[in-house]
C-alpha cells in the first residue's frame, strides 16, 4: 500500500466516522454538539492531510527552512481554527474534544490493518 493510497483510506474512514458521530451529538446533544464533532472532525483531519503532504515533501527532496516554516504554519492555522470555533462558541469545548479524537482510532486500526495485509 502506498503512502498516498493509505492517507486516503484514512480520510475517507475518518470522515465516515466523523458524519456518523456528529449524527448521534446531534440526535443527543443538538446542534452544539454535533458542530463541535465535526469542526474537530475537520481540523484534525486537514492538520493530519497537511501533515502527510510535508512528510512526504520531506522525504522526496529537502526544502530546507522553507519547508520548516511551512511545518510550523500548519501548527498555527491549527491552532487559530480551534481558537476561531471556540471562541465564537459555535460549538461545545467537549464535542470539539471528541471530533478531534475520531482520528487517532481510525488512524492506528488502518495502520494495523496495513501491515497485517503487507505481512
Amino acid at each position: 500500500m502506498t503512502a498516498t493510497s493509505f492517507v486516503s483510506r484514512v480520510t475517507l474512514l475518518s470522515f465516515a466516522a466523523i458524519v456518523a458521530v456528529s449524527a448521534v451529538a446531534a440526535w443527543l446533544g443538538g446542534r452544539g454538539a454535533a458542530v463541535g464533532i465535526a469542526a474537530g472532525g475537520a481540523i484534525a483531519l486537514l492538520n493530519f492531510r497537511s501533515l502527510a503532504r510535508s512528510a512526504a515533501a520531506a522525504v522526496g527532496a529537502g526544502r530546507g527552512l522553507r519547508g520548516l516554516a511551512l511545518f510550523g504554519l500548519r501548527y498555527l492555522a491549527s491552532f487559530a481554527a480551534l481558537a476561531v470555533v471556540l471562541g465564537a462558541r459555535w460549538a461545545d469545548p467537549l464535542a470539539v474534544i471528541v471530533g478531534l479524537s475520531v482520528l487517532p482510532p481510525v488512524l492506528i486500526t488502518a495502520g494495523l490493518r496495513a501491515v497485517e495485509v503487507e505481512s
